[in-house]
């Protein structure tokens, strides 16, 4: 599964990562691409994070791995939510992270559903306790009781996707 991560907005929605932000941006990015990678290596997804790096002259169009994750700065005068949406647009995710309504929105209509920062997170924590423990993934697929109401097209596949995390 190919996932693609909007840097300062789950590092802006995320407490840990939040703090580390409000003393240096740097900080809180190493600790996300530290975390990523981890979760990367764990479960063998493709991830990608974008940063905003409108706003800074030496970040000029630059696409770099790091530990495995592969991470993007928009180049000045475009946004990350714009180059998120391209990536979208020409197929090259499976899921997005994001909160950003309007980004959902735009990667949705690309056929690119989206997860909120936080649930992905949670997954991020359980894997990293998987590993530190040793533990073998468990299976949380037991069947359920009684007749329940099918759930829309769309929730069935971001469901599905959340489930491959």
């Amino acid at each position: 599964m190919r996932i693609l991560v909007d840097g300062y907005n789950i590092i802006r929605r995320i407490p840990e990562l939040s703090v580390l932000d409000r003393s240096d941006m740097e900080n809180g990015r190493e600790y996300l691409i530290e975390e990523l990678s981890g979760y990367r290596s764990g479960k063998g997804h493709a991830i990608a994070v974008v940063f905003d790096g409108a706003g800074s002259c030496h970040l000029d169009n630059r696409s770099c791995r790091v530990k495995g994750v592969t991470v993007i700065y928009s180049r000045q005068g475009r946004s990350a939510d714009d180059v998120i949406a391209a990536l979208c647009s020409e197929g090259k995710a499976d899921l997005l992270i994001t909160a950003d309504r309007e980004l959902c929105r735009r990667a949705e209509n690309a056929g690119v559903p989206a997860a909120a920062p936080e649930l992905f997170w949670r997954k991020i924590e359980e894997e990293k306790f998987r590993r530190m423990k040793g533990l073998e993934p468990e299976d949380e697929d037991f069947p359920s009781r009684g007749y329940g109401q099918k759930l829309k097209r769309k929730a069935r596949k971001v469901k599905n996707l959340l489930s491959r995390l």
